[in-house]
């Protein structure tokens, strides 16, 4: 899916609800809402702690919809990707600092400031994470420092990962290059 068929999925699943919910989001979908229109993704990234939902109700309205909440591994569709706790590496949200992305007369996506999506992708930091991390750069003009400060503020489990911490020291050398 691209940014387009995104919103059309979410105004799909927001006819589909029969009660209000409220999703986190992050990874691609995130970043696609932000404004990376080129971007490409087959799944949205819920995570599933910081949400408001009813699970069993999102779970019919997506599968209703033809967007299924985690499907089969071999599944290789659009679908929605709900992320519990333990897989979670991204900051809790605040009442100050929830981005709204997309609003409907059910659903409400919302994401965290683009600092926290850029130390959410240090887990992997593959080159797609990297050219999103480069696109918050750019776009909401976020410095090393930001995503560092960030980083501090993930759940413990991955703000002492050994792999984050390496990928923030990577990150600090290609953000120099990257500048324009």
């Amino acid at each position: 899916m691209n940014a387009a068929s995104l919103r059309s999925n979410l105004a799909r699943l927001d006819a589909a609800l029969c009660e209000p919910a409220r999703l986190c989001i992050y990874g691609s979908a995130a970043v696609m809402l932000l404004g990376e229109e080129d971007r490409f993704s087959v799944d949205m990234d819920v995570a599933g702690p910081y949400s408001v939902v009813n699970e069993r109700a999102l779970d019919l309205a997506a599968s209703q919809i033809g967007w299924p909440m985690n499907p089969p591994d071999d599944f290789s569709g659009d679908h929605i990707e709900w992320v519990g706790p333990t897989r979670l590496c991204l900051a809790p949200p605040s009442a100050d600092n929830a981005v709204v992305l997309w609003q409907g007369s059910r659903l409400c996506v919302f994401t965290l400031p683009p600092a926290d999506l850029a130390a959410s992708r240090l887990i992997r930091y593959d080159p797609t994470d990297q050219s999103d991390i480069q696109f918050l750069q750019i776009q909401a003009r976020i410095r090393y420092e930001d995503i560092a400060n960030a980083v501090d503020h993930l759940p413990a489990a991955f703000r002492n990962d050994l792999l984050v911490r390496e990928n923030l020291n990577n990150l600090r050398r290609d953000m120099e290059r990257w500048m324009p």
